[in-house]
């Protein structure tokens, strides 16, 4: 072991990559089987299947049952183009990030962007990420207290919906903190499977629901396109759907044999999934209900089966929450972790260890810093989310901004400012062209949507 001082920029990714290694042992490869065993198995560490579970779990959520209501606006045919665009441009910007991941052997986003984009861009997206992530979990719980609220309904109670919201936070927020705690999708894994089931269950029984009884009443009237200035409001929110990509370096970092060909798969299917989800929800409910479709639109469904419905899309939503910690955290742990060891860097020595080869960075009180970074950011996160789902109250507006504004610059704009520095020498026009209208259409729409 020998002592030295180096510059911090160009240690700080290797340490943080080796450091975080350290967390979860290396799953081992698991076995084949038939095509029933695969699909119907255990959720096994580093599989595709649970991957693609993680990776459903924070896009399934009440943002799709909005999709009806959008279709009212703009008409069916222009929302199933958007749901299609949507899909195609999240897609293409998970190829992106995990292509440079790789390339760039990264293992988080912060350190890709650093190492691509430089300190200045790095910083600019941790805080917009923050941000996001913050909205993002008080959107939740605000539609947590929502459902809540509609089942009381189910059974004629009546109660004043503020206090129930203020009830609701006290009651399950301590469960959703200790579930919040757990440091991987892997153990979070039964938790995503139920919020899948749930959102499975609403759509085959909108889905049932059409093509049994058909319309809900006679000459309802459909519109099927309608293109005006809201079509930028209606892109960000229907974006805001396919919001996922916080998780790519999460299932990156825990899926065995994370090859290229595996990734493609697991971004592919899942943009497919949702793709069919969303069209499905978004043409049966739309057709049955015609200009009366409500903002959720399971809202416009009564009885038994649907309030099954609700009661699995409230537990979907509270273990969304813990979910979408997990990944805000990341960048928390990236962002300190960095400023910790520049610190240390500069004030104290670090010890450098050859061994096998392979350069590991060791600097003294890491361990004690990163645990409190994991306590206190999960605390910030939990408790801060509750409190302004008790003090926001309108829920649209914050999702244009989640979809159009953060959720834009941070799934179309970096990718594409990444994939023009790393990849200029072979570029796919179509695929800058399509990045860059995320960005216009989503800023347009966030900013016009507030008004």
């Amino acid at each position: 072991m020998s002592y030295s001082q180096v510059q911090f920029s160009d240690m700080q990714s290797t340490f943080i990559s080796n450091y975080m290694e350290m967390e979860e042992p290396v799953q081992e490869k698991e076995q084949q089987g038939n095509w029933c065993q695969r699909t119907f198995g255990p959720l096994k560490k580093g599989g595709i299947r649970m991957s693609i579970i993680s990776l459903l779990a924070p896009c399934l959520g009440v943002g799709m049952l909005g999709l009806p209501y959008r279709a009212k606006e703009q008409g069916l045919i222009i929302e199933l183009v958007l749901i299609a665009l949507c899909g195609i441009i999240s897609c293409i910007s998970m190829h992106i990030l995990s292509w440079s991941a790789g390339d760039l052997q990264c293992s988080s986003f912060s350190e890709l962007i650093q190492m691509s984009l430089g300190n200045k861009m790095k910083r600019l997206f941790e805080i917009l990420t923050i941000c996001q992530c913050l909205l993002g979990i008080t959107q939740i719980q605000i539609s947590f207290q929502l459902f809540i609220y509609e089942l009381f309904k189910y059974f004629e109670i009546t109660i004043d919906q503020r206090e129930l919201a203020i009830i609701t936070q006290l009651l399950f927020i301590i469960p959703n903190l200790l579930i919040s705690f757990q440091k991987t999708l892997y153990r979070l894994r039964y938790f995503s499977l139920i919020g899948v089931i749930s959102v499975i269950y609403i759509t085959i029984l909108t889905s049932l629901d059409y093509f049994i009884r058909g319309q809900y009443k006679d000459n309802i009237t459909l519109k099927l396109i309608d293109i005006d200035f809201n079509i930028f409001t209606t892109f960000a929110m229907t974006f805001f759907c396919y919001l996922c990509h916080l998780f790519i370096f999460p299932i990156r970092k825990e899926l065995h044999n994370p090859t290229i060909q595996r990734q493609s798969k697991i971004w592919k299917r899942q943009c497919l999934i949702c793709y069919i989800i969303y069209s499905l929800i978004c043409i049966c409910g739309y057709l049955r209900f015609g200009d009366d479709t409500q903002t959720w639109v399971i809202n416009n469904y009564h009885g038994d089966f649907f309030f099954i419905g609700k009661l699995g899309m409230s537990f979907a939503l509270f273990f969304a929450v813990p979910l979408n910690i997990l990944a805000c955290r990341q960048i928390i742990h990236d962002m300190l972790l960095s400023d910790e060891m520049e610190y240390q860097l500069k004030h104290r020595s670090l010890r450098i260890q050859a061994q096998d080869g392979k350069i590991t960075f060791e600097v003294d009180s890491v361990d004690s810093f990163r645990s409190k970074i994991h306590i206190y950011s999960t605390l910030i996160l939990q408790f801060g989310s509750a409190i302004l789902a008790l003090i926001l109250p309108n829920i649209n507006r914050y999702i244009t901004l989640l979809g159009g504004l953060l959720g834009t610059t941070m799934v179309c704009l970096i990718p594409v400012l990444i994939y023009l520095r790393e990849y200029r020498d072979k570029l796919n026009y179509y695929i800058v062209i399509l990045e860059i209208m995320g960005v216009v259409f989503g800023w347009i729409g966030a900013l016009y949507g507030q008004f």
